[in-house]
């Protein structure tokens, strides 16, 4: 496994690293698989309660962790551009989804037009009974190409 090059965002990604033994990005060629990223800050390890706020922070982590992998494996990020512009596929989790579908949708619909207005990338939001931290009510998985 070699080939494969893992990344973490500062903070509580890091942590996991050490802690947990796994990270928040991995490198496969052309194509860089994030996973886990929740509406925490990752640095703060503050979580609103507000679903709202949790989607923003969930779209800021995923656009931090891909810029600063991007980064550090020596690509140039284009001018004007952000991480979400080589996201091809995002996968969004939900705790009691059933319970705030409208907001859910309407905020994922906001972001996702919001950090990728050059492109329209694949889409899947799922209702899940819980996720590991119980304050948690949002966790993002993107799979992004790069160019």
């Amino acid at each position: 496994m070699a080939s494969f090059r893992y990344h973490a965002l500062p903070g509580f990604g890091e942590e996991c690293r050490e802690k947990y033994g796994f990270s928040d990005a991995c490198l496969i060629g052309n194509r860089l698989v994030v996973t886990g990223q929740t509406g925490m800050d990752p640095l703060t390890r503050e979580t609103s309660p507000k679903i709202e706020e949790q989607i923003a922070q969930a779209f800021k982590n995923i656009d931090d962790l891909i810029i600063r992998t991007l980064v550090k494996e020596g690509h140039t990020i284009e001018e004007g551009h952000s991480g979400w512009d080589y996201v091809v596929k995002l996968h969004a989790f939900f705790v009691g989804l059933s319970g705030m579908r409208a907001v859910a949708r309407e905020n994922m619909v906001h972001y996702i037009k919001k950090w990728c207005p050059r492109h329209q990338p694949l889409f899947t939001m799922v209702g899940i009974e819980s996720l590991p931290f119980p304050e948690h009510l949002v966790e993002f998985e993107v799979d992004v190409w790069i160019p």
